[in-house]
């Protein structure tokens, strides 16, 4: 009746959760002063929750007429989307694994149904497909919309600007391949947003990464924390010296480092350098997740990860249970996506422990942060003879024996029924033959004290293990 009349129809359900985005994302062109890139930055925490409420609203509509996946997972439940109207309510709703996913792409590929792109979507605002990397289930492709790109160079300068990133001061270097991983492109976007030149050194060899570092100058090094220990290395056989080069921060993703005591110590004492972190995951793309602030990197302390809560809500629960558990408990991280127009993730099990507090930063900033970081996914956890543990674990032991080189594996076997756990760890560059039994038996020591295990260290001339240029994957599980 209404239409005949000549009013205006409703507003489809894409568009209302399209103004609710699109009211409260604050984009201007820059930041809005020194010290923060958003007035939601400092935002109170019943302002944060009040637009977290907002967006959720506007979100299940989109999410039930237009994501089969989750249509689907409504109806089993019973409920409607009007069901869900403030965070209390997401508990009704089971969290998503990737075990969900993975049954759902064999049933529907190439893409699945789980996210708001069909192909009629893709052929008319899409930008670009990312994939996950495939090491816990068959790697799964999304494809992101133009929309996406924009929402996501925004926050992710928010998080930059956290880091201490500045025009007219900072110059970045990329080294990491151009290939379908969210961390970079995001980051390569931001950094036109901010007025920060990049140089793209993903496709150059390490030694011409390292001339351009000594003859170009760039401030920032934008890397996995594994090809950052690899490039200090490079940098030294160049005959420079990382630690007196340009770099001022060190900015990292792909695998823990930044929640790594000993690997955070390393990178900055071997660079003489700030680390930052970005913490996300392909599925509920695009923007910053997580990210570091300058208060808490110049601190040597307890690190803790800021999650942007206009962007997401942040959970945590129960490995076993998948049940939430209250701040200031561990558990693993789970996601719903409050910002991308293509994937629009609901309760996702991202799989991380880590403990949440909704305390103020020291930065000023009011966003939820995960204390401690995140060091260890649930699914790359190994159990070693009744022993509990994350590789992170042996990374830290490892980055803390001096003379214990860039490069190492752990081999894992049961020859007679019983786990071995073997390390082959590379010397640092000129450690004689003689100092080997040293470092043996150091890493041996510290391997008992950490983690209650008894290993079998082999220590290598250093150059002899392949070395790690993208996302390291240390972990040989023969068993």
């Amino acid at each position: 009746m209404s239409e005949l009349a000549g009013e205006p129809s409703a507003p489809s359900a894409r568009q209302q959760w399209l103004d609710a985005v699109e009211k409260h994302r604050d984009a201007q062109e820059g930041p809005v002063d020194e010290k923060y890139w958003s007035r939601l930055d400092t935002a109170s925490r019943d302002e944060l929750a009040a637009i977290q409420n907002e967006k959720l609203r506007a979100l299940m509509p989109y999410l039930y007429e237009n994501v089969p996946f989750y249509r689907r997972r409504f109806d089993e439940l019973g409920l409607e989307p009007g069901d869900v109207t403030e965070l209390a309510d997401l508990a009704r709703i089971p969290p998503v694994t990737k075990q969900d996913m993975a049954d759902d792409l064999a049933e529907h590929g190439p893409w699945g149904s789980f996210t708001a792109v069909d192909d009629r979507v893709w052929a008319e605002r899409g930008w670009q497909i990312f994939a996950t990397s495939g090491t816990t289930a068959t790697p799964r492709v999304f494809r992101y919309t133009a929309f996406d790109r924009e929402t996501w160079k925004w926050s992710d300068a928010r998080a930059m600007y956290a880091m201490g990133f500045r025009s007219g001061r900072d110059v970045a270097m990329i080294a990491f391949g151009y290939g379908p991983h969210v961390w970079l492109w995001g980051v390569h976007y931001s950094l036109d947003l901010m007025g920060i030149p990049r140089i793209t050194a993903g496709g150059l060899d390490s030694s011409l990464r390292a001339r351009f570092v000594d003859t170009f100058r760039p401030t920032i090094l934008a890397c996995t924390p594994s090809y950052a220990l690899y490039l200090a290395d490079v940098m030294r056989d160049c005959g420079y010296e990382p630690a007196e080069s340009s770099i001022r921060y060190l900015f990292c993703a792909g695998e823990p480092g930044f929640s790594v005591p000993a690997v955070r110590e390393r990178l900055q004492s071997i660079w003489q350098a700030e680390l930052h972190e970005f913490y996300g995951c392909t599925e509920a793309a695009p923007s910053a997740g997580g990210h570091s602030c300058a208060a808490v990197a110049g601190d040597p302390g307890e690190v803790s990860t800021h999650l942007i809560d206009d962007a997401h809500i942040w959970e945590v629960v129960g490995p076993e249970t998948l049940e939430p558990v209250p701040d200031g408990e561990r558990g693993i991280s789970v996601v719903t996506n409050l910002l991308s127009e293509s994937s629009p993730q609901l309760r996702f099990v991202v799989g991380d422990y880590t403990r949440l507090t909704r305390e103020r930063c020291a930065c000023g900033r009011t966003s939820t942060r995960a204390v401690g970081g995140f060091a260890g996914r649930a699914d790359d956890m190994l159990n070693i003879r009744g022993v509990t543990l994350f590789p992170s674990v042996l990374d830290n032991v490892v980055r803390g024996v001096a003379e214990a080189g860039a490069e190492y594996e752990v081999v894992i076997t049961a020859p007679r029924g019983l786990d071995e756990v073997t390390l082959r760890i590379e010397g640092v560059p000129g450690l004689s033959v003689e100092r080997h039994e040293g470092l043996r038996d150091a890493v041996g020591r510290a391997v008992r004290m950490h983690t209650e295990l008894r290993a079998e260290v082999e220590v290598l001339e250093h150059g002899t293990l392949p070395r790690t240029q993208i996302k390291a994957r240390r972990v040989r599980d023969e068993r």
